[in-house]
């Protein structure tokens, strides 16, 4: 007798594979650890327009300092770029590495991948496999951590306050606000099962 698998959902908590309630909107529950279990998630366009808009917003953040100070009339400025230089002139490679990667590269690739998704999907054109761009996906997801990047920011220029005559936020920091709102909606909104047919 061969099953109806899609009314089959795994639990994410303990794996358990459980029966769909017939009833979309009543709240449903793992019956092993009592997790709740969403059944069905609507595939909503919000998430292709968060992922162009970080794109856009990360493009003006590249040319935005995100903080400046001055001692003695002379004025520094720090940009997304070129904190990266800074390391990489103090010989801290790996670290350079790291942050290039967690804060630009995988940002950036994790919008590409669903603009891409939504690309194959809705026409003929394709370039990647949909295992690929799952894949894809939940990694680039995992590696963004541009949240603890502006973390960082901010304790810096808490640090730098009682160091230098001036310290203050430029257009750039609050263009990575910006930038993390939009990769989070982005990828909140993002339906994998819907356009990736998981």
């Amino acid at each position: 007798m061969k099953r109806d698998l899609k009314n089959i959902i795994e639990c994410y908590s303990c794996g358990l594979f459980v029966k769909k309630q017939p009833y979309e909107n009543l709240s449903q529950r793992c019956p092993r650890c009592n997790t709740k279990i969403i059944t069905s998630k609507k595939h909503s366009l919000d998430s292709l327009y968060y992922a162009f808009s970080s794109l856009l917003i990360f493009i003006l953040l590249s040319l935005y300092p995100l903080i400046s100070i001055s001692i003695n009339d002379i004025q520094i400025k720090a940009t997304l770029f070129g904190t990266i230089s800074i390391l990489l002139e103090q010989n801290l490679f790996f670290v350079a590495l790291v942050v290039l990667f967690t804060i630009i590269i995988a940002p950036v690739l994790n919008s590409l991948v669903i603009i891409f998704s939504f690309i194959q999907i809705h026409t003929k054109f394709k370039i990647f496999t949909d295992t690929l761009l799952h894949d894809g996906f939940y990694f680039f997801k995992k590696w963004a951590f541009i949240e603890v990047f502006i973390i960082s920011i901010i304790v810096s220029y808490i640090k730098l306050i009682a160091m230098f005559d001036t310290t203050e936020f430029n257009l750039g920091f609050y263009l990575m606000l910006a930038y993390i709102f939009s990769l989070f909606m982005m990828n909140v909104r993002f339906e994998g099962k819907t356009v990736l047919g998981e």
